[in-house]
Formats: structure tokens, sequence, C-alpha cells
């Protein structure tokens, strides 16, 4: 296999599968409305004391362009777990009629071990949005899960983490099987990586994909140690060793400019950009930047 099925969505082009590439246009609706999203969201953090901050490329959007990558389409926030169950709460309770608050433990054929809050009103339809009518613009909720102090303790809790990741990831395959093999003859390399997930996914559809998203969920958050020395984003896209970090070296923020906002990222955000990204502070050369498609898209803003 000479791709991962993650590296095969880089290298889809707009003529596959009937996908719409983003136009700058339509990245400057998401912009202005993620930046309202936004608002909504730190609200809620800030007067109840909750701890996010900006991961992934939004936090590198932060430090090197003050606001958003441009080719950018969505922001990431991280979210240590007893924060992140706080807040779902909490922003049902306020914003329910304004945003589908989808998450691992209660969104019915998600599929997702992140949540997602996305705006009412809007399509942005992605691959993950197959078989959901709530697939609006989004902000990506990755939860920060605690580490057991115990080595062995903590070698088997992230094997753990990462099978039952693969095994939620092939279930879900299954489930938009059509899909992924039409996805698949646009990147023949990719094929074997997508016939073998799919065929994994039909042994474990014996089980429902809620059920294995629970799951997934529940073994995220076993650790219950709130103080624990190291912390990880088990739905990043590194996974489990891959996003392991100090707690207070990541959980511990400072404030950057975005968009002319101040919110939070990580103390040592260069750092943490630095072991995800390698030489973030140079722009990629065009051909290196990821593209974004999607299938169905309306936004006003």
């Amino acid at each position: 296999m000479k791709l991962s099925t993650f590296d095969a969505f880089k290298h889809l082009s707009e003529k596959d599968a009937g996908m719409i590439l983003l136009d700058e246009k339509q990245l400057k609706k998401i912009h202005t409305l993620l930046i309202r999203m936004m608002e909504d969201l730190t609200e809620v953090c800030d007067q109840n004391n909750l701890c996010y901050f900006l991961g992934g490329g939004s936090a590198l959007g932060a430090l090197r362009h003050k606001g958003f990558i441009p080719w950018d389409d969505d922001m990431d926030v991280n979210m240590p777990r007893r924060d992140y169950e706080q807040f779902i709460r909490l922003f049902r309770e306020k914003y329910s009629e304004k945003y589908w608050i989808q998450t691992p433990r209660d969104t019915r054929n998600y599929g997702l071990s992140m949540a997602k809050i996305r705006r009412k009103g809007t399509i942005m339809r992605g691959r993950d949005d197959f078989h959901s009518e709530e697939c609006g613009v989004g902000i990506d909720i990755f939860i920060i899960e605690n580490m057991f102090e115990n080595r062995a303790l903590r070698l088997a809790h992230g094997i753990l983490c990462l099978g039952m990741g693969y095994l939620l990831s092939c279930r879900k395959f299954y489930r938009d099987r059509k899909e992924m093999r039409q996805l698949a003859k646009a990147v023949p390399e990719a094929g074997m990586a997508f016939r073998l997930k799919i065929g994994i996914g039909f042994f474990l559809s014996v089980c429902s994909l809620d059920w294995w998203c629970r799951m997934t969920d529940r073994c995220h958050r076993l650790c219950k140690n709130d103080h624990s020395t190291y912390v990880s984003g088990c739905a990043g896209r590194l996974h489990f060793f891959g996003e392991m970090y100090r707690r207070d070296r990541f959980c511990q923020v400072r404030k950057a400019e975005f968009e002319g906002h101040w919110w939070n990222i990580p103390v040592k955000a260069e750092e943490y950009l630095t072991h995800c990204y390698g030489d973030w502070e140079t722009l990629p050369a065009p051909e290196n930047r990821e593209k974004h498609f999607v299938y169905q898209f309306e936004c006003e803003v």
C-alpha cells in the first residue's frame, strides 16, 4: 500500500467524484462565519472558566498569518477532557437552536472520535458527511485526554486507542463503501488500503457504527487523572503517541492574535508546531498546499 487512506485524500483532484474545489470568495465566506462561531465558543469558555486553545492549522495560522491560513476552510480547537464535557453541556443549553453539536458519544451515525459544532442554515458536505444532513460549516473540537503515569499502562492505553481508532475508521469505510470505492478509483495507488478497510469493516458491521464510536470514545477517556504529566490528542492526525505532550507545555495557554481577536494557543506553541509541521514558519510551495474539496456548499453571511 503506497498511500494511507488519509494521504490518499490529499491526492484527489477537482474532477474526482463530482467534488468542488473551494475558491477564494467561498473561503472568505467561510472565514467570516467561522470567526462568528469562535466568538460564541470562546464566550461560553471564558464565562465558565473553561480551557480551550487553537490547535493544528489554526494555531499555525495564528502565529504565521495572525489569522487564517489563506487556503484553510475550518478551525481546530483543543479542549482537555474535563473542560470539553462541561463545554458541550453548556454550549447545547445556550446555542442548540443555532448549531448542530456533534459528539462521538451521542450523535447518531457520526463515526468520528472528535467533536464538531456546525452552523445550522449552511451546507458544507465533505467526505465525512455522505449520510448526514447536519453538515454545515464547522469547528473541529479535539479532546485532549489524560495519560497514565505508569509507562506500561500508558503503552497499553495507547495501543488500545490506536487499535480502536483504526477499527472505527474501518467500520465507517464500510458504511460509506459505495463512495469510498468511487474515491479509490481516483487514487489507484491507495486502492488496496481502501479495500482492506472496507473488508475489515464488513466483519465489524455486526455492531453499529454508533457502538464503535462510543467504544472508541470510552477507550480514549480511560485515564481519569486530570493532573497527569502527559496528555494526548488521540483523534489528531498523529494519533495517540504522535500527539503526546507534557500538560504544562501544552494545556497552559497564552494569547495570540487571530483576525483581530486574541485567542488562546499553547504556551509552547512554537514547540508544538515544530513537532507537528517541522519548518512551520516557511510557506509551503503552492503544489504542496492542502486543497479542500466538498461535494456541496451553501453559505451566506
